[in-house]
């Protein structure tokens, strides 16, 4: 097989409980026979892995799809022995991740939902348009609020070690990581009133430039000014 540009020999792990039915046709004289047979939908695998005969010293590099998420860890952990490899997808994806954690946990009790949401939104965007990460131009462009800062490398240390990304500061963005996260974040501040606003991961400005907050004093109440132009069909 081709694993980064470089053929690879490789063995092949299946695992599939499922048997479906499928047809299979013979010819018999001026005829078609059909014959029901039972198999295994390569669909629909359960479990599979390809382990490729490389880094043999390290551990070999292996590729892993589960469709049952309820025992990963057993087809991972148990069965495969394997860790996940430290490459620029993991670091990218886990900084992400750990970012989203730090919006929770640290912007939204010191600002507010928006904040939270607008954190990530400049996060996100970032690694969009960077190839690099570089983590103290990182905290220039996306942290507004300079005194959060220290809350964000205090944050690190106490947190970094459970996303693998304590002692990583530089390294390669991957863009299929930064793709997939952009997927899972929230971008939508929902209200006690039954009323949501989604936020445009792709123009973080739009949300900065054209939300605005503020406190009613007459309701007692805190309410969003959106401004606009039109209203989009």
């Amino acid at each position: 097989m081709v694993l980064d540009n470089e053929k690879i020999d490789a063995v092949g792990i299946f695992k599939s409980e499922i048997k479906q039915e499928f047809l299979q046709f013979q010819e018999k004289g001026t005829h078609l026979e059909m014959i029901l047979e039972q198999g295994v939908n390569l669909n629909k695998l359960d479990k599979g892995c390809l382990i490729f005969n490389t880094l043999g010293e390290e551990g070999f590099k292996v590729l892993s799809v589960d469709s049952n998420r309820y025992d990963t860890k057993y087809w991972l952990e148990n069965f495969l022995g394997v860790n996940i490899l430290p490459d620029d997808n993991f670091y990218t994806k886990n900084y992400l991740k750990f970012c989203q954690n730090f919006a929770k946990d640290v912007v939204l009790p010191a600002e507010d939902k928006q904040q939270e949401v607008l954190f990530m939104n400049r996060a996100v965007n970032h690694f969009a348009k960077n190839d690099a990460f570089e983590e103290s131009l990182f905290l220039n462009e996306v942290m507004e609020n300079p005194e959060l800062i220290p809350e964000f490398k205090h944050y690190k240390v106490e947190k970094g070690p459970k996303y693998s990304i304590e002692d990583v500061s530089t390294f390669p963005i991957a863009n299929k990581a930064v793709s997939d996260s952009r997927k899972k974040i929230k971008n939508v501040i929902t209200l006690d009133t039954n009323i949501q606003i989604r936020m445009d991961f792709i123009n973080p400005e739009s949300a900065e430039r054209f939300v605005e907050k503020g406190w009613d004093e007459e309701k007692q109440m805190y309410y969003y000014l959106v401004y606009f132009n039109k209203e989009m069909k």
